[in-house]
């Protein structure tokens, strides 16, 4: 059996039940796709701007977090669906 450590009040953590980590990853969701969302925006403002006024590191990391958010969130969905 797994040992977790003992909590503050010395008691032992039991992990959670699949319906606790079903609502924990469900209550994911918004997040997730408000971070998606965010993150495309941000990457169409720059896009639509003048990319010359930023650095080219700055313009990296905008495109690059986007693609990767993007990649979460289709993750999550995969993983939701059971197709990891």
């Amino acid at each position: 059996m797994l040992q977790l450590p003992h909590t503050e009040t010395g008691a032992n953590v039991a992990p959670p039940t699949t319906e606790e980590f079903a609502s924990a990853f469900q209550e994911l969701e918004d997040k997730v796709c408000d971070c998606a969302n965010m993150a495309k925006i941000a990457a169409q403002l720059l896009s639509g701007s003048d990319r010359r006024q930023y650095p080219d590191e700055v313009v990296f990391a905008v495109f690059h977090a986007c693609n990767m958010i993007q990649d979460l969130k289709k993750a999550y969905y995969a993983h939701y669906r059971g197709e990891q």
